[in-house]
C-alpha cells in the first residue's frame, strides 16, 4: 500500500452523525459498489460524479465532509484541480488507485491527496482509510491554526511594544507607565490591546490622553 498525505480543513460532521462523503469516479462500473461499501462502513453518500462534472459546484451544492475518488490513473489535470478544489473548499481528499505508480503518489501528496494503492477494497478497510485521513486532514489544520495564532500573537506584541516606545519618546514615560497607560485605555474603550496599539501608532500620541 502506497501513502501520501496532506492538509486542509474540513467541517466535522457532529456527534453521532455519519460523515458524508463524496465520490469522484471516471469508472460507473465502479462507483456503485463503493457507495455500497461506504454505505456498510457507516457513512453517507453525498453524492456520486465523474470527473468531467463542475467538481467545485458538486461541493458547494452538497458539502461533503470528505471526498473520495476512485481512479486507475487520474490525469494531471484532475489532481491539478482537486488541489484548486481543495484550496477553495477545505476537505479531506481520499483518492484510492489500482496503479502503484510513484510518481502519481508523490504528485497527488504534493497537491495535499491523500492517496492508497489498493486492489480492492473492503468496507472495515474503506472505513479505517477514510477515518485516518479526516483525522490526518484536521491535525495538520490545527497544527497551521496554532502556526497562525502563534505569528498573529507574534505581530500583536510588536505593535503593543512598538505604542508603548512612543509614549516612552512623546510623553516622558517609563516603559512600566506606557504599559499601564495601554492597559487602562484598551479597557476603557473596550478595544484589544493591539488594536488600540494601532490606532496610537496610526494617529499619535495625543490620542491617548
Amino acid at each position: 500500500m502506497a501513502l501520501a498525505s496532506g492538509a486542509g480543513f474540513f467541517p466535522s460532521p457532529l456527534k453521532g452523525m455519519s460523515a458524508r462523503v463524496l465520490i469522484i469516479d471516471a469508472h460507473s462500473e465502479r462507483t456503485q459498489p463503493r457507495a455500497q461499501a461506504l454505505a456498510a462502513a457507516s457513512f453517507e453518500v453525498a453524492g456520486m460524479v465523474t470527473e468531467e462534472e463542475d467538481l467545485h459546484e458538486a461541493v458547494r451544492r452538497l458539502k461533503p465532509d470528505a471526498i473520495l475518488i476512485d481512479a486507475d490513473s487520474p490525469s494531471r489535470d484532475t489532481l491539478e484541480g482537486l488541489a484548486v478544489l481543495g484550496r477553495r473548499f477545505p476537505r479531506p481528499i481520499l483518492m484510492l488507485a489500482e496503479s502503484t505508480d510513484t510518481e502519481l503518489v508523490r504528485d497527488a501528496a504534493r497537491l495535499g491527496i491523500s492517496t492508497y494503492a489498493v486492489d480492492g477494497i473492503s468496507p472495515i478497510l474503506l472505513r479505517s482509510l477514510v477515518e485516518v485521513t479526516m483525522a490526518h486532514h484536521q491535525n495538520q489544520r490545527s497544527l497551521a491554526t496554532a502556526l497562525e495564532d502563534a505569528q498573529q500573537a507574534l505581530q500583536d506584541r510588536k505593535l503593543v511594544d512598538r505604542a508603548k516606545y512612543r509614549l516612552v519618546q512623546e510623553m516622558g514615560m517609563s516603559e512600566e507607565e506606557a504599559y499601564h497607560r495601554l492597559r487602562r485605555m484598551a479597557m476603557e474603550r473596550g478595544m484589544k490591546l493591539a488594536e488600540l496599539a494601532r490606532r496610537l501608532l496610526e494617529h499619535g500620541a495625543e490620542d491617548s490622553k
